[in-house]
């Protein structure tokens, strides 16, 4: 693909996230598919170490295909993230609300006995960080395509600072939470 079709989507922890409803929003279902912890560990054949993408302090992200082929990225919250089953479902709605081509899209969830698990697009080509600090890889960034991923950037950010109708203040910018799409080449 063409350098100037490279964009980046942001993705967040929701501990880092300080955001303020202007409005209450009325009702708390999302529209998100619910999954059963058994078909998330098939989709991920059962958490392999293999299919391991990374890991924050709180998670793991795991990649897994869905019984239609669909790829996605799974993130299964730790036991001790300290977050609750109320914070877990606003962190759903929440995040369900958020479309923008420049953000990393939430297709699903699961909350079953202490598992709070979320489902996001797959995003093949990895963090900004695998290519920007590999010695082999960094090379492929020129200006052009690195523009292209600021300009990504800049756009996600302010659709979640101004133009959303939930205004949210991004905390936790880094090269780790830039999720480089489909129409990159490595």
């Amino acid at each position: 693909m063409a350098s100037s079709q490279l964009s980046g989507g942001l993705v967040w922890d929701f501990c880092s996230l300080s955001y303020y409803v202007e409005e209450k929003q009325e009702g708390n279902n999302s529209d998100l598919p619910v999954h059963t912890f058994d078909a998330i560990q098939i989709a991920t054949d059962y958490f392999c170490e293999s299919n391991k993408l990374g890991e924050g302090g709180f998670d793991y992200i795991y990649k897994g295909v869905l019984p239609g082929g669909q790829e996605v990225a799974v993130k299964r919250l730790s036991r001790s993230s300290g977050q609750g089953l109320e914070e877990f479902k606003n962190e759903v709605i929440l995040i369900s609300k958020l479309q923008h081509r420049n953000l990393v899209r939430l297709l699903g969830y699961c909350i079953q006995a202490h598992e709070k698990i979320l489902i996001y697009e797959y995003l093949p080509n990895k963090s900004l960080d695998a290519i920007l600090f590999d010695p082999l890889k960094k090379d492929v960034l020129d200006w052009n395509r690195r523009f292209n991923i600021i300009e990504g950037i800049a756009r996600g950010l302010l659709y979640l600072h101004r133009d959303s109708m939930l205004q949210i203040i991004h905390r936790d910018l880094k090269a780790s939470n830039i999720l480089l799409d489909e129409k990159h080449e490595s």
